[in-house]
């Protein structure tokens, strides 16, 4: 085994079943095709921060958050690294990879403490094939997650500061946020305020300064190693 994983406690078929469900892919799939996946998936916890995806790697996999967060790690020529927003617990990623046997151009990071089921893109391709009422589904996930990019993108790229940090927030919401049964209309993003800044692509001192402003209008409550986001609070950052 290696040192970064730890033993995962095993799951039942019906656990594994609901985690399926986070997917409105597989609504449309018979409790055979069900089966077959949950006969397929595998299951990993990371016991530290591991790579778990290499740039260069063929990215053929599809993957769900139980516990921690995925990160997509860019890194230039000259050792720069970038982060995108993490994808958090309950959450799809990769539906692009099963139809796209081209390398991967950068890298993928399972955050500590992270468990990940991950079902093989071949697997997905044999279903659509058997199934084509899957293929919209898959199309409409593909979508989805390509126009948050891009509205990611768009805003690092054009708007200002101030703007940025705000979209980084309702993001973080959507896809890295979980709702805190405690503190009812918050929701906690685990989230170190380094990685916050590689966000932004900002230097740590101006992404904190630019958060601490959100923290005033009672948007957000920075924690150690985490972040709280107000959810009530989020139509206000259209504005």
């Amino acid at each position: 085994m290696s040192p970064n994983r730890q033993s995962l406690r095993k799951y039942s078929q019906e656990e594994l079943t609901s985690f399926l469900a986070y997917s409105g892919v597989f609504s449309v799939c018979s409790q055979d095709e069900i089966d077959y996946i949950l006969s397929q998936l595998k299951t990993n916890k990371y016991k530290n921060e591991t790579v778990i995806a290499h740039r260069e790697d063929v990215g053929d996999q599809v993957r769900f958050v139980i516990n921690g967060s995925l990160n997509i790690v860019a890194t230039s020529l000259d050792g720069k690294e970038v982060r995108f927003p993490p994808i958090g617990p309950q959450r799809w990623v990769g539906w692009i990879s099963c139809f796209d046997n081209q390398i991967l151009s950068h890298d993928w990071v399972a955050t500590a403490k992270s468990e990940v089921i991950s079902v093989p893109g071949a697997v997905i391709r044999k279903l659509c094939e058997n199934n084509p009422a899957l293929y919209p589904k898959v199309m409409t996930e593909i979508n989805r997650q390509f126009k948050l990019l891009m509205s990611w993108t768009e805003f690092v790229s054009l708007h200002s500061l101030t703007a940025r940090v705000r979209m980084l927030v309702q993001i973080l919401a959507q896809i890295s946020a979980t709702p805190m049964d405690d503190q009812p209309g918050w929701l906690q993003v685990d989230v170190t305020q380094e990685h916050l800044a590689s966000f932004l692509n900002l230097s740590r001192q101006t992404a904190n300064k630019l958060l601490v402003e959100l923290e005033k209008e009672q948007i957000i409550s920075i924690g150690y190693r985490k972040i709280l986001i107000n959810s009530e609070k989020l139509p206000n950052l259209a504005s």
